[in-house]
């Protein structure tokens, strides 16, 4: 099978296929591959937001030591192969091919059904397996107890923060969220946690008690990194919330020292030039567009404090397009007060919102235009801003990478294909 008809197969599986937690389905077909989740320690990341930004730092930082550093993040911006690093190379299309064949094999012989996101992260396991790596950094999907992700050998985990997202899966209590997650740190383990809500905290005690696990916690044991600028100055990541999650790097680094050394110089160079692409990115044309991945609204919060330094004295335009599941709501209701003009648009994926439903919300707050796809909201958004102006692009990573070809073309990069 072609690599292109390999990876419309897994589309194709995403599209019709539920979620099934049942684990155990996964190491039926994990035995029959040979367990190659036990040939590699990993930091395994979990977190309502902020998750695939730390490990990008974390693979940056280990990768710049000249660790041979696997990563794995979900979901991608634009190509599956962003999903699945090794040295800073994205995983060879063959390799795609041949891993998912192996994968379809042993799980027909063990009689098992496999999700789009168990299959991806398995194939993960076998590309760090087969690369040798001295450490992969594993970012979960969803919760976290029952996640494909908490098959691996962990030597740190890392909670990055706790609010409510996917609450159909998780529930809306931030106790019950708090504890899917923390249910991954290992007996005797290590777990960094990023900034918590209060009612987070008990559950996290509690957990660490139960475990005898080693907790770091910022604000109590560390602080935000003076490696990120919050004003983005420099290749890096941007805002305060990136200097927070640079913190929460780290200190995972401090904590696995004595098993991976690595020099402060070393690390915050990693750190300053770590890039992760949709994240608060900034294409520098006329307009201005700033693109960047928040779908909930703590990360909706956070995309308001960083947005401060970075809007120039035009017009602000939000181009917004969420899924339906949401709660697009309180991200509008944060978002809209500081644009002059919003257009609502909907994005190519099942679940998206119809952007009538949300014009109520919206139109009651600024200015507001109804696209009928992402590409005319793109075009209206820019017209709105004029050339002076700022388009904020924000709502769903989907969104962001529908648009991110185009995107790089306005700002004069190469757009992150295949």
């Amino acid at each position: 099978m072609s690599y292109q008809r390999t990876i419309e197969w897994l589309y194709a599986l995403e599209a019709r296929a539920g979620m099934d937690f049942r684990l155990e389905r996964l190491y039926g077909v994990l035995d029959r591959l040979g367990n190659p989740q036990l040939e590699f320690p990993a930091v395994h990341l979990v977190g309502t937001n902020g998750k695939g930004s730390t490990a990008a730092m974390l693979h940056s930082v280990y990768h710049t030591a000249g660790y041979r550093v696997g990563l794995y993040t979900s979901p991608h911006l634009v190509s599956f192969r962003e999903r699945i690093v090794v040295g800073g190379r994205r995983i060879e299309r063959d390799a795609v091919v041949r891993h998912v064949e192996e994968i379809r094999r042993a799980a027909d012989a063990a009689n098992v059904s496999l999700t789009f996101f168990e299959i991806a992260t398995l194939t993960a396991l076998l590309e760090f397996r087969d690369a040798r790596v001295d450490l992969a950094v594993v970012e979960a999907g969803l919760g976290g107890r029952l996640d494909a992700t908490n098959v691996v050998q962990s030597v740190a985990t890392v909670l990055t923060s706790v609010g409510r997202d996917h609450e159909a899966y998780l529930g809306d209590r931030i106790e019950g969220i708090a504890a899917e997650k923390v249910a991954v740190v290992r007996e005797k383990g290590t777990l960094v946690s990023g900034p918590l809500p209060v009612e987070a905290l008990a559950v996290v005690r509690e957990r660490v008690r139960r475990t005898g696990a080693v907790w770091l916690h910022y604000g109590r044991d560390f602080g935000p990194s003076e490696a990120v600028r919050p004003g983005g100055a420099g290749p890096g990541l941007r805002g305060a919330h990136q200097r927070r999650n640079a913190g929460v790097a780290t200190a995972v680094v401090g904590a696995l020292a004595d098993r991976f050394p690595v020099a402060a110089e070393v690390r915050d160079r990693a750190l300053a030039n770590t890039r992760w692409p949709g994240r608060l990115e900034v294409f520098e044309g006329q307009p201005r567009v700033i693109a960047d991945a928040a779908h909930n609204p703590q990360a909706a919060a956070c995309l308001r404090e960083a947005l401060s330094p970075l809007l120039a004295s035009g017009k602000v335009v939000l181009l917004f397009g969420v899924m339906a599941d949401k709660d697009w709501r309180e991200m509008l209701c944060t978002l809209v007060p500081i644009c002059d003009h919003v257009v609502l648009a909907p994005v190519a994926v099942g679940r998206s919102l119809d952007p009538r439903q949300a014009l109520e919300v919206a139109a009651g707050l600024r200015m507001t235009t109804v696209a009928l796809s992402a590409g005319e909201g793109l075009d209206a958004a820019i017209a709105a801003a004029g050339r002076d102006g700022t388009v904020v692009v924000t709502g769903s990573i989907f969104l962001v990478g529908e648009l991110y070809p185009r995107l790089c073309g306005h700002g004069g990069r190469g757009a992150a294909g295949g």
